[in-house]
């Protein structure tokens, strides 16, 4: 089994791949498994459960990372968990958390992997999308890479650490984390712009469902793990978060599916 979190379709694509290689079946973590992870109960039929998901700020999506804590998770005494995440360039110590709370849950955890995908962080000054260039390069590159994690994870590698972990890899991950976390992780910095024409495709796609339409223009009000799908999926190019955001371009996976 495959549990993938995804926010611009980038983890969604290297979760597909490896469901066509592996044929393990994929479960998507939408709202009603994270708004609540203490009630969410997963039963993993097979002997390995491999969690997908994008790295944010180099370490887990805060949502994840409540899943992975909190959650029911049930299988074999044989069960071993996989990580494999994306990345736009590195994941300092990300591998390091995601191995961290499985000894907590007393999990026996396997390989971990990242592949390098489209960056799609636009919500601080000097951050933005890539290049067209550059995004299809990197989507070109990345097919060969899921193929190679998934001859490992397929082959019972079981303690393969293959990751991109950058430079100053502990000043990133326990330094400015937990700072990114406290003061930016909120959904009260985003603000709509004059442009927005009140689709609510926004609304429709955020995966907490924390966005609502009311009078015709989106309200951001509750918990945001700082995915940046809402800004994505804008037609408009209407969102902005924390006044960063003017000029920035817009990335969404090909072939991702939104609602319309």
């Amino acid at each position: 089994m495959i549990i993938c979190f995804s926010g611009s379709g980038n983890t969604r694509r290297v979760a597909d791949q490896l469901s066509e290689i592996l044929g393990d079946e994929v479960l998507r973590l939408a709202p009603g498994l994270m708004r609540e992870p203490r009630k969410v109960k997963i039963r993993v039929p097979d002997k390995r459960l491999i969690w997908a998901f994008p790295v944010y700020c180099w370490g887990l999506p805060i949502t994840v990372e409540n899943v992975m804590r909190e959650a029911t998770v049930t299988g074999g005494m044989d069960l071993v968990h996989h990580m494999v995440c994306t990345c736009g360039d590195d994941i300092g110590y990300t591998d390091k958390q995601w191995r961290d709370i499985a000894g907590r849950r007393g999990w026996n955890a396997g390989a971990a992997f990242s592949v390098q995908m489209p960056n799609t962080f636009t919500f601080m000054k000097g951050y933005d999308v890539d290049t067209e260039d550059v995004a299809a390069r990197k989507l070109d590159e990345s097919v060969a890479r899921v193929r190679h994690i998934a001859e490992k994870i397929g082959g019972g590698s079981a303690d393969t650490t293959d990751v991109v972990r950058g430079g100053w890899p502990w000043v990133k991950s326990r330094l400015i984390r937990p700072w990114f976390n406290k003061w930016f992780v909120n959904s009260g910095k985003f603000s709509v712009g004059d442009a927005c024409a009140g689709c609510g495709r926004c609304s429709r796609n955020c995966p907490l469902g924390t966005i609502s339409m009311v009078n015709g223009r989106p309200v951001w009000s509750g918990e945001c793990t700082m995915c940046t799908r809402c800004y994505q999926c804008c037609p408009c190019h209407a969102i902005d978060y924390n006044h960063s955001t003017s000029g920035k371009g817009q990335y969404l996976c090909p072939g991702y599916q939104l609602q319309d």
